[in-house]
């Protein structure tokens, strides 16, 4: 009993670590592309900084499962915290471009830890209440970019950098919770190297079956249409609905509210009595519908009703997806399909953020939503050729490391 205590309070510890990290993530976020603007930079260069925090993901979030599985979880976990607080603190200090980089860069590096955090709770829980545990990442996401939102929000008033250092005292909080408060798992596994398996053999093996290519397809291609106009939809909102950073971040609390609302109450019992196939059709045909209405409804209550639409979609289709790939999965080696699956959706986010940020200064401003509108569309395509049939388990959130807009909740 003393045991199983234990556990709990450990899981409520590191969910509290995460979540506390995260609501500085979403303070920043949603006022990114407005502060880049006021040193110049244009569309394009809004999505090499988008693209830059990504990249540093993708690089670094293996590397921290990895390193973790040497010398422990609480350490890596500090060092990337510290990584975060720091990378905020370059925000709160930001006078030029470069240093808006170097943000986001550092940032990045730091908030590569949420494959620390799956590793801690493989360490912490049994293979049975393994998915509710990895759940509680997803929830503390989720609650992040709810809350993150609104208090830079709320913030917003102070100053632009005001948010940062705001940001960054979050961070900060979280590292000394880590410091503090969290203890080092008993017994640490290989869970980092089991999530992030790289030897061309096995990746060429994975990308090569035939019934894992599709889902595998899907989590790029959702990702990359989602990215190509998230980093554009801020300068859209500024341009034509003259949004102040408040109003953007009140936008984005909204999506986050959606989301969390959709996923906890709605997902879960629908793939039980529909099957994950129904769903991720339903889910993709609502995303191509979101984005086309965002640039069809030229009203504001319109970019809401795009954005709530869009969530749903999203909300439905990439939790579906993931749990599917989990269960066409061979079961010894789920943890690094996903892993291939999650390095997918970060390659979109490294992409899409280029591609839109191009289609927008040189093609327009609705082109990244009709375009991800057609990427879409043609998801759903692949998707009847999804296995038909309703699985006994539902899909669990997806937990991914954090992007620079509403795709986090992928």
């Amino acid at each position: 009993m003393a045991e199983k205590k234990t556990g709990k309070m450990a899981l409520l510890l590191i969910f509290l670590t995460v979540f506390i990290d995260l609501i500085g993530f979403g303070i920043i976020i949603p006022l990114l592309p407005k502060f880049a603007v006021t040193f110049g930079a244009s569309p394009f260069t809004v999505g090499l900084l988008v693209m830059s925090y990504s990249l540093m993901q993708f690089i670094m979030t293996p590397f921290w499962g990895r390193l973790s599985d040497r010398i422990g979880r609480r350490p890596v976990l500090l060092i990337s915290l510290a990584a975060s607080a720091a990378g905020y603190l370059f925000w709160g200090f930001a006078g030029s471009l470069t240093m808006l980089f170097a943000s986001r860069i550092i940032a990045g590096i730091g908030n590569a830890n949420i494959a620390v955090a799956q590793a801690y709770i493989a360490d912490i829980t049994t293979p049975e209440n393994r998915a509710k545990g990895m759940g509680l990442i997803g929830a503390a996401f989720g609650l992040g970019f709810t809350l993150g939102p609104a208090i830079g929000g709320a913030l917003s008033p102070l100053g632009i950098h005001a948010v940062g250092f705001a940001a960054a005292a979050f961070s900060f909080v979280a590292f000394l919770f880590a410091m503090f408060a969290l203890p080092e798992p008993e017994n640490r596994s290989q869970a980092g190297h089991d999530r992030f398996r790289t030897e061309p053999g096995f990746v060429g093996r994975v990308l090569s079956d035939k019934s894992l290519r599709i889902p595998l397809a899907i989590f790029f291609l959702s990702t990359f249409a989602f990215a190509n106009m998230e980093t554009t939809l801020v300068l859209l909102a500024s341009s034509w609905y003259d949004f102040k950073a408040a109003d953007i971040s009140w936008l984005f609390t909204f999506v986050g509210f959606v989301m969390v609302m959709v996923q906890g109450g709605y997902v879960g019992r629908a793939a039980k009595k529909s099957g994950e196939k129904k769903l991720i059709l339903t889910g993709s045909l609502l995303v191509a519908a979101g984005f086309a209405l965002t640039v069809l409804l030229h009203q504001v209550w319109g970019l809401y009703v795009a954005m709530g639409v869009m969530a749903i979609g999203i909300s439905i289709n990439n939790p579906s997806n993931q749990s599917l790939l989990s269960k066409l999965a061979n079961p010894a080696e789920t943890g690094g399909v996903l892993g291939i699956g999650q390095s997918l959706s970060t390659l979109g986010r490294i992409l899409g953020p280029i591609v839109g940020g191009l289609a927008y200064e040189h093609l327009g401003p609705e082109c990244p939503y009709y375009l991800g509108a057609a990427v879409m569309l043609a998801v759903c395509a692949l998707a009847t050729r999804l296995p038909s049939g309703k699985t006994p388990s539902a899909p669990g959130p997806l937990v991914a490391e954090p992007t620079e807009a509403p795709a986090a909740a992928h």
